[in-house]
């Protein structure tokens, strides 16, 4: 009985992990998306409120450059979070996974494992892994956001007139390599 117990308190703890990580993730497409339609503030956006983790994740997809695996990862990051919703009062991580997807055997074949471990210690461990490259792509797609967002909008002012850093870098370099050629 209190190896259940046991077992029982570590799988909420994963779930509970799972959930703080996917708050985080969700605050991080939030700023990703505030940034590209040029949002300073989100709580003042109305539309961004109203978006579902779905539809962010969603978003991610079709916005950012990722590969068939990572889109892989996304969608199955954001289908496993569904089923924990559904399913929030499993006795084992396994239990939880119950769609017709096989999104655990998808997280097995992804991360694999030694293959004496337990089927529930495996998707535990996968899971932690799939955490962990999310947040990798999620962090990796918001700098690429904000890189570009700050270098399309940052701007200065030469002799009162206001011009686009990148295209003032540019002219300066050539201006520059004119003065040299001479």
């Amino acid at each position: 009985m209190r190896s259940f117990m046991i077992q029982q308190e570590k799988n909420i703890e994963v779930k509970n992990e799972f959930f703080v990580s996917t708050y985080y993730i969700e605050n991080l497409i939030n700023d990703s998306i505030a940034n590209k339609i040029g949002v300073e503030n989100m709580g003042n956006s109305e539309m961004l409120g109203e978006l579902t983790f779905d539809q962010k994740i969603e978003f991610l997809l079709e916005t950012g450059n990722f590969s068939i695996i990572d889109n892989s990862k996304l969608s199955v990051f954001r289908a496993i979070r569904d089923e924990f919703n559904e399913y929030e009062h499993t006795n084992s991580i396994e239990e939880s996974f119950t769609s017709t997807d096989n999104n655990a055997d998808f997280l097995l074949i992804l991360y694999p494992q030694e293959p004496f471990l337990p089927r529930n210690e495996k998707l535990t461990v996968a899971l932690y892994n799939l955490i962990d490259d999310v947040k990798d792509l999620v962090n990796a797609f918001t700098e690429t956001t904000n890189n570009n967002e700050i270098k399309m909008y940052k701007s200065k002012s030469v002799f009162g007139i206001n011009i686009n850093t990148q295209y003032l870098s540019k002219v300066s370099t050539m201006l520059l390599s004119l003065i040299l050629l001479r």
